[in-house]
């Protein structure tokens, strides 16, 4: 689908070492399913603990409890498999990785991949050897992928794209927010949070 034919546009700020933004990608499923020919998905970077910012200790009370009090009970009701990662690592990385896909026409197939890893397979995707074996098993040229993870090459776009989420006044993630193609098509709308009822809502009356 090309943005003339699309009528919205949702917006994702999300990052990858987010449980909530993992089980987000089901309800964005199924919106893709039901709402196919109007709206695109387009998907932004937010590091939620960019350096010098510490990151959670893996085992700590906070993560422990929240996982045992929301995270777990999340999966069970969507029925997706997740497991507290025994690293908490920095995603600038897993970020490059992302946008290195995008350009090269693969960015779905590495979103998915990053998610999967580090929250099923417990993988560390801060580390540059674990992104090259998973860019490699997704057919991603490796040397290349190598040269723009090493040098920064994407750096700069990511971190523009959070300093966008800030100017939105986005602090938390996910992150949603519904725009027309053609601006004034209908009200923007944004919210943070998980919970899309409100985007469906609004994307059938952007369907009549």
């Amino acid at each position: 689908m090309t943005d003339r034919q699309a009528r919205a546009r949702i917006l994702v700020w999300s990052d990858y070492v987010c449980p909530y933004c993992y089980f987000l990608e089901r309800e964005l499923d199924r919106i893709r399913e039901q709402h196919s020919e109007n709206v695109i998905i387009e998907y932004y970077a937010f590091e939620l603990r960019p350096e010098p910012v510490p990151t959670l200790e893996p085992q700590g009370k906070y993560l422990l409890t929240t996982w045992s009090r929301s995270v777990y009970p999340m999966a069970k009701d969507y029925g997706m498999p997740i497991r507290l990662p025994s690293v908490q690592p920095r995603s600038s990385l897993a970020f490059q990785m992302s946008e290195y896909a995008r350009a090269v026409n693969s960015h779905n197939k590495v979103h998915l991949a990053l998610f999967h890893a580090f929250f099923i397979e417990d993988r560390n995707i801060g580390d540059l050897s674990v992104l090259l074996e998973i860019g490699g098993n997704l057919g991603l040229d490796v040397t290349e992928l190598a040269h723009h993870l090493r040098t920064g090459t994407y750096k700069a776009e990511i971190d523009q794209q959070r300093r966008k989420g800030l100017e939105r006044q986005v602090t938390g993630v996910p992150a949603l927010f519904l725009e027309p193609v053609d601006p004034g098509a209908f009200p923007a709308k944004g919210a943070v949070g998980g919970n899309t009822n409100w985007l469906e809502r609004d994307l059938m009356q952007v369907a009549q």
